[in-house]
């Protein structure tokens, strides 16, 4: 089983890799100033660590 920081830098990483279109702007820019905001990682991290658990795939 992997510590909650590994699960974090995983979130962290499919973030990075996620990109958003560039308009509309007023759309687009709230939500590229929400994921470039720290934070907000941990429950999406303990969702992986729970769904590894039941099924052994955390990562799809």
């Amino acid at each position: 089983m992997n510590s909650i920081a590994n699960y974090i830098k995983q979130i962290e990483s499919e973030l990075s890799n996620f990109e958003l279109p560039n308009s509309p702007e007023n759309l687009y820019d709230p939500l590229r100033y929400f994921f470039e905001l720290g934070g907000k990682r941990l429950r999406p991290a303990l969702t992986l660590m729970t769904a590894e658990n039941f099924s052994g795939q955390g990562k799809d």
